[in-house]
C-alpha cells in the first residue's frame, strides 16, 4: 500500500504515504495532501453526475478486482518493533488529527455501523458505505453540538439518523430529512492502509475496540 516515487524535473525520492521528499534536491520537502475517496463508481455518479472518467491505457495490466484478498495472503515485512494489536494485513482506516491517531479496522466498521468515536480530543464519525468496502469520516461537531449516530432501523437503502434529533442522513454526511435536512457533516479525511504499513508511520497510533 506504500511506496517510492521520483519527480522528473529533479529526481527527488518521494514516499506514497506521507508525501515527504525523502531524498535528492528537494529532501525534507512535504506535498500538499488533498482530500481523497475510495468509493464505487455508483455511488460517485451519484454524488457528482457532472464527472468524468480516466480511461486505462492500452497495454497496461491493472490490479484485478481480488486483488486485496490475495495480497492479504502475503507476509508482512518482518520488523522487531512492530506492534501485534491486529494482523500484519488487516485493512484499517487511519485518522490523524490535533497530533493523535486512531486506527479503525475496515471489519470492526461493517460490523458496527456507525462508529461514534474521537481523535484528538474531536468526535468523529466513521461509517462504512452500502458496498462494505467504502469508509468515509466526518466530525460529529455541528453548530456547537456533538451529533451521535445509528443505523437507520429498517431504510432499504443507507442511511443513518443522529440521536438528538432524529434527522437522516446519507453516505455524503448530509442530512436528507428532518429538522436537521440539508445540513452537511465536514468531512475529515482518513487512509486506508495495511496495519503493518500504518503503525509503521504511527507509531503511537490508539486501535478502536467497540466499547472502548
Amino acid at each position: 500500500m506504500n511506496f517510492l516515487m521520483y519527480d522528473e524535473e529533479t529526481g527527488s525520492w518521494w514516499q506514497q504515504i506521507s508525501g515527504e521528499c525523502l531524498f535528492g534536491p528537494l529532501k525534507g520537502k512535504k506535498l500538499v495532501r488533498i482530500p481523497s475517496d475510495e468509493v464505487t463508481l455508483s455511488t460517485w455518479r451519484a454524488e457528482h453526475p457532472e464527472s468524468t472518467a480516466v480511461r486505462f491505457l492500452a497495454g497496461i495490466r491493472y490490479p484485478e478486482s481480488d486483488w486485496e484478498k490475495r495480497i492479504s495472503k502475503l507476509p508482512a515485512v518482518a520488523d522487531s518493533k512492530r506492534r501485534t494489536d491486529l494482523p500484519p494485513r488487516e485493512l484499517v482506516a487511519g485518522i490523524e488529527f490535533n497530533g493523535a491517531s486512531v486506527a479503525f479496522p475496515i471489519e470492526t466498521v461493517r460490523a458496527a455501523g456507525p462508529v461514534n468515536h474521537a481523535v484528538g480530543g474531536e468526535p468523529v464519525l466513521v461509517v462504512a458505505g452500502a458496498d462494505g468496502n467504502s469508509v468515509r469520516s466526518f466530525f460529529r461537531r455541528l453548530g456547537g453540538n456533538v451529533l451521535v449516530f445509528y443505523k437507520a432501523p429498517g431504510a432499504a437503502e443507507f442511511a443513518l439518523i443522529d440521536e438528538a434529533t432524529g434527522s437522516r442522513w446519507d453516505f455524503s454526511g448530509r442530512s436528507i430529512d428532518g429538522p436537521l435536512a440539508g445540513r452537511q457533516l465536514a468531512r475529515i479525511q482518513n487512509t486506508k492502509d495495511f496495519w503493518f504499513d500504518w503503525q509503521r508511520y504511527n507509531p503511537q497510533t490508539a486501535v478502536y475496540r467497540v466499547g472502548r
